[in-house]
C-alpha cells in the first residue's frame, strides 16, 4: 500500500498548497461528463471482473467550483504507475490545475474534490451497464 499511498499523498498535499483541502480526508476522484458517456467512462475505468461483480451508481453532484481541482487523467495516470514501480514522486505537479482545454475537454474532465458533502448530491443513479457472465 505504501506506493499507492505516496502517489495519493502527492495529490492531496498539492491541494492542502492550492487551499482546497486541509488535509483532513484523502481526496475524492470523480468525472464530469456527459450522461450519455457514463457507460464508456465506467468502462474504461473499471475491470471487466469489477462490472460483472458489483451494482454501481453514479452519483449527479453540483460542486462549488472552489472545490474542484480538474486535472489531466492521463498525466495522473503517468504519475501514478511511475510511483508504483520507482517509490517516488518526480514531478512538479503543474499538470494538476488544468482547464478545459482540446486536449482535456470539460465534458470528460477529471475533478478532484477535497470532500463531497450531502447537499451536493442532486441524484444517485444506478449505472446500466450490461452484466458479463
Amino acid at each position: 500500500m505504501g506506493r499507492h499511498r505516496t502517489a495519493y499523498e502527492f495529490v492531496s498535499r498539492y491541494m492542502c498548497k492550492i487551499g482546497l483541502s486541509e488535509g483532513v480526508a484523502p481526496p475524492v476522484w470523480t468525472f464530469e461528463t456527459d450522461p450519455g458517456e457514463l457507460e464508456l467512462l465506467a468502462t474504461m475505468l473499471l475491470s471487466d471482473h469489477e462490472l460483472s461483480q458489483s451494482d454501481y451508481v453514479t452519483l449527479e453532484l453540483m460542486v462549488p467550483e472552489n472545490r474542484i481541482l480538474r486535472t489531466s487523467y492521463s498525466a495522473w495516470c503517468d504519475l501514478y504507475f511511475s510511483c508504483l514501480e520507482t517509490g517516488k514522486i518526480e514531478d512538479d505537479g503543474k499538470w494538476l490545475d488544468c482547464s478545459p482545454t482540446d486536449e482535456y475537454p470539460s465534458h470528460t474532465a477529471q475533478a478532484i474534490l477535497p470532500y463531497i458533502m450531502k447537499k451536493w448530491v442532486r441524484n444517485v443513479v444506478p449505472l446500466k451497464i450490461p452484466k458479463i457472465d
